[in-house]
C-alpha cells in the first residue's frame, strides 16, 4: 500500500514543536518556518487524499484532527495543544480573518492554490477556537450535468427543466448533498450569448467564467431579497438563488419565476414532494406555486465501489442483501463490492455519485397542489406517472455496480429500519 495520508505528520510535529521550544520570543505576530511548514503540510495533505473538509478542534491537552472524504468524517491525527494558537494564527491570517478577536465565529477565503479554495469557519469553543476548512477544487472549471452521475432518465428530466425558458427549479437535499454542484453544472449547460445568467450566493463557492455571480453582503444591505430585486432590472433569462431561506425570498422567488424567468433554487428537505410543502408552510400560495413550480430534483451522494478492487459475488436467496433487491431479485443475481486496495486507502470505495428523484410538474400534479391535497395523496400520484425514490434509484446503481446497498441504505436510512 502506498503512502497514508498525514502519515509524516507527527515527525513534522515534532520537529515544529522543538523550533517553538528553541525560539527567543513567544509565538505572536511574527510566524515561524515551522508553522507554516506545519500548516502548508496539513492542506497539502488534506487535498492529496480527496478530502472535502479539514477539521482543527481542540481537545483537552490536544488538538484533534479530522477529515472528510467522500462524505464520511475520520480521524487524520492529534497535534500537541501549545501547537494550536500559532496553528491556528496562521491559517486565520492565510484566510483574511482577525487573529486578534477569538470569542466570536468569523469566516474568511484562503485561494491556496490556481485549483483550490478554502472557505474558513471558526467558532469559539471550551478549549479555544475551532476551524472548518471546506476544500474547494477546479474553481474556474466548469462541470458537466452528464459527469455528475446521473442515471439517464433523471439526466433526461433534468435537462428538460433546465432549458425551459421560464419556471421554478428546485434541488433538494441535505447539507453536502451535491446540490450547488448540480445547479453550477445545469448553469454550464445553459452559458452561452444568449443567456445572461446571474447567480445570488452566500458565499460564491465556484467561480463560473460568462456567468455574473454575486455573493451576499447583509452588512451592507445585500440581502438574497434585494438581490432578487435588482436582478429584475439586469436583462436576465436565468437565475440562480443558492438558498430560499425565509418567507420573503420564497415568496419573491415564485414571483419571479412567475413574469417568464428561470430560476433554480436549493431547499434543505428530504424528498421531491417534501418540497412542495415546505413552500407552502413558507406562505406561498396555492395558486402561485401551482403556476410557477416545473420540477424538483432530490439528490444525496453516495460512495463509488473502488474499480480498481471491484469483485462481483452472487446473492443467495433468503439473504439480507435479497430482501433488500426485493422484485430486483432473481436467482444468479450478483452485486459488486470494493475488497480494498492502495488506490482507495483499504475502504473499498473511491469517489462519489449522485442518488436522485426528479419529479416533473404536469397539470394533473399542479391540480394536487392547488387543491393542497394531502402529502401521502400527491406521492401517490406522483409514483402513479413514473416517480422513482431515492432508494429505488440507489438500488439500480448498486445493481449496475456503481455502489453498494450498504452504502445507500447508509446514506438514506442510516441503520436502513426505515426502508419501504
Amino acid at each position: 500500500m502506498g503512502k497514508r495520508p498525514f502519515e509524516s505528520l507527527r515527525i513534522l510535529a515534532a520537529q515544529v514543536l522543538r523550533e517553538e521550544r528553541r525560539a527567543a520570543q513567544p509565538a505572536g505576530r511574527q510566524e515561524r518556518a515551522g508553522i507554516v511548514r506545519l500548516a502548508d503540510f496539513l492542506l497539502d495533505e488534506a487535498i492529496a487524499c480527496g478530502a472535502s473538509d479539514l477539521h482543527l478542534e481542540p481537545q483537552a491537552g490536544e488538538l484533534r484532527l479530522r477529515v472528510r472524504c467522500d462524505g464520511l468524517l475520520g480521524g487524520a491525527g492529534r497535534l500537541p495543544l501549545v501547537l494550536m494558537p500559532p496553528l491556528v494564527s496562521r491559517l486565520k491570517v492565510m484566510a483574511g480573518m482577525d487573529i486578534a478577536q477569538q470569542q466570536r465565529p468569523q469566516d474568511g477565503h484562503i485561494h491556496y492554490r490556481d485549483d483550490i479554495d478554502l472557505r474558513v469557519s471558526s467558532l469559539p469553543a471550551a478549549h479555544g477556537e475551532v476551524l472548518v476548512l471546506r476544500l474547494l477544487r477546479g474553481r474556474q472549471q466548469g462541470l458537466a450535468l452528464g459527469e455528475l452521475g446521473f442515471s439517464e432518465n433523471h439526466l433526461a428530466g433534468l435537462r428538460r427543466l433546465i432549458h425551459r425558458p421560464a419556471g421554478l427549479v428546485v434541488l433538494c437535499g441535505p447539507v453536502n448533498s451535491g446540490k450547488t454542484s448540480t445547479l453550477y453544472a445545469a448553469l454550464s449547460e445553459l452559458n452561452d450569448d444568449a443567456h445572461n445568467l446571474v447567480t445570488l450566493e452566500d458565499p460564491v463557492e465556484r467561480l463560473l467564467p460568462g456567468i455574473n455571480q454575486v455573493e451576499i453582503h447583509e452588512k451592507a444591505g445585500l440581502t438574497f431579497l434585494a438581490g432578487l430585486k435588482a436582478i429584475l432590472r439586469q436583462d436576465v433569462t436565468g437565475i440562480l438563488l443558492g438558498e430560499i431561506r425565509d418567507e420573503e425570498t420564497a415568496a419573491m422567488a415564485v414571483r419571479i419565476a412567475l413574469t417568464g424567468h428561470l430560476l433554480m433554487t436549493t431547499l434543505h428537505t428530504e424528498d421531491t414532494v417534501s418540497a412542495i410543502y415546505r413552500f407552502l408552510e413558507m406562505g406561498v400560495p396555492a395558486y402561485l406555486l401551482a403556476a410557477t413550480l416545473s420540477g424538483v430534483v432530490a439528490q444525496r451522494l453516495v460512495r463509488r465501489i473502488c474499480p480498481a478492487c471491484r469483485r462481483w459475488q452472487e446473492v443467495p436467496a433468503g439473504s439480507r442483501e435479497a430482501a433488500l433487491l426485493q422484485e430486483a431479485w432473481r436467482p444468479g443475481i450478483k452485486l459488486a463490492c470494493g475488497t480494498g486496495c492502495a488506490a482507495c486507502g483499504g475502504t473499498g470505495y473511491r469517489g462519489r455519485t449522485v442518488v436522485s428523484e426528479v419529479l416533473l410538474i404536469d397539470e394533473e400534479l399542479r391540480a394536487g397542489i392547488l387543491q393542497q391535497w394531502p402529502r401521502a395523496k400527491l406521492r401517490r400520484l406522483a409514483v402513479s406517472k413514473g416517480l422513482a425514490s431515492l432508494w429505488q434509484d440507489g438500488r439500480q446503481k448498486a445493481l449496475q455496480g456503481i455502489t453498494s446497498l450498504s452504502e445507500v441504505r447508509r446514506v438514506l436510512y442510516g441503520d436502513g429500519s426505515a426502508l419501504s
